[in-house]
């Protein structure tokens, strides 16, 4: 008797653990969402404010991670900031594939990868059709990082309209006591690629100057790192027009 009642609590417990564990996944897989309409509800591109009619979405998430991401939170935060970085090494070589739960004012499509492709082979001539016609540019999102606690995240933005037309950004947020999430200001670069101005830099890698202000370009896999303050990377800018 006392066996079976043990067992009937352990099975119990057992059942509470998955019942909260259960809950915590959809409530992360709902902040996943309210991360990505935050960012799409006004997002920038490299050739200025977005005139996109509709956006145009690549339906599986990619990183872009050809650099670990270029992030400074406040010392406070550092350790809390690890825990997003170690979610981030252990999930970035899974893509995510996206759902249509966006909550934004302006229309948007999910695309295939073939339909990606089509696209890009659309910036380049001989031009094939108009199916993508008044849209500039294409979106890719990352995965979503978060901490422990699941209220700091780390997500990334790029876009590409053809060419040497693009742009990749590093995005920190955090969900205060309010519920809202808000973007922290601790990104230290982005990567830009302009048909119009290209940027190109000698820099090794590893040598950082610890500089109260200023901007280091360095070219690397087809985009341009522009990176300031703290994160002033030694480098020794061409500019080609």
């Amino acid at each position: 008797m006392f066996f079976s009642t043990r067992l009937m609590a352990l099975c119990a417990s057992a059942l509470c653990f998955q019942q909260q564990q259960t809950s915590s996944e959809k409530e992360r897989e709902s902040d996943v969402y309210r991360i990505y309409s935050l960012l799409m509800s006004n997002p920038s591109t490299s050739h200025g404010p977005d005139n996109n009619p509709q956006y145009l979405i690549a339906a599986t998430t990619n990183s872009g991670a050809s650099q670990p991401p270029c992030v400074r939170p406040p010392k406070e935060r550092e350790e809390e900031f690890e825990e997003v970085l170690a979610d981030f090494a252990n999930r970035n070589a899974t893509p995510r594939i996206l759902q249509r739960q966006l909550s934004i004012s302006k229309p948007y499509e999910l695309l295939t990868a073939e339909l990606v492709n089509a696209f890009r082979n659309s910036r380049f001539p001989p031009r094939g059709g108009e199916t993508f016609a008044g849209v500039a540019d294409l979106f890719t999102l990352a995965d979503v990082y978060f901490s422990k606690s699941g209220r700091l995240a780390l997500t990334a933005v790029s876009t590409w309209c053809g060419g040497l037309c693009g742009k990749h950004q590093w995005k920190v947020l955090e969900k205060p006591a309010t519920g809202e999430w808000q973007e922290r200001p601790w990104v230290t670069c982005f990567s830009i690629a302009d048909r119009s101005r290209r940027i190109f830099a000698d820099a090794a890698p590893k040598s950082f100057i610890p500089v109260a202000a200023g901007t280091g370009y360095y070219h690397y896999s087809g985009f341009t790192y522009l990176c300031g303050g703290r994160s002033l990377l030694r480098t020794r800018p061409r500019i080609f027009t």
